[in-house]
């Protein structure tokens, strides 16, 4: 399966998906800004692109299905987040601003497997409504 690069100017900043291989590189940039800000239709197109992405590494014949037993995220009251390589991913719908927040502590670049990826997707569309 071949490397493919997306980069998303969204609200506030960009956000860059690569697919390799197994998983899906998710590295996050700011615009002078806290976090990345992403519109209902930066929220829509990204949870198409994601689905699109995940989709094609669970069909793959060379992935390795592993089985989702856990909950991966965690919540701290309206935000939802990742531990990811000693990082932390942020989903967060912001009132204010009416999007959703993207933000990461540690690393802006984040490796995701399949199961991470599925949940990202329907947290998005939760916040996205």
């Amino acid at each position: 399966m071949k490397s493919q690069t997306y980069n998303w100017l969204v609200n506030k900043g960009n956000i860059i998906i690569q697919k390799n291989r197994n998983y899906v590189s998710l590295q996050i940039n700011y615009e002078n800004g806290e976090y990345c800000l992403l519109t209902n239709t930066d929220t829509d197109e990204i949870i198409e692109l994601l689905t699109s992405i995940s989709k094609q590494i669970w069909e793959s014949p060379n992935y390795e299905r592993k089985h989702y037993t856990n909950q991966l995220y965690k919540t701290n009251g309206n935000r939802y987040y990742w531990e990811i390589e000693n990082s932390k991913l942020v989903l967060n719908y912001n009132e204010i601003e009416n999007g959703v927040e993207i933000n990461y502590i540690g690393n802006s670049k984040f490796k995701l497997e399949v199961n991470c990826l599925v949940e990202i997707i329907q947290i998005l569309e939760q916040l996205n409504k």
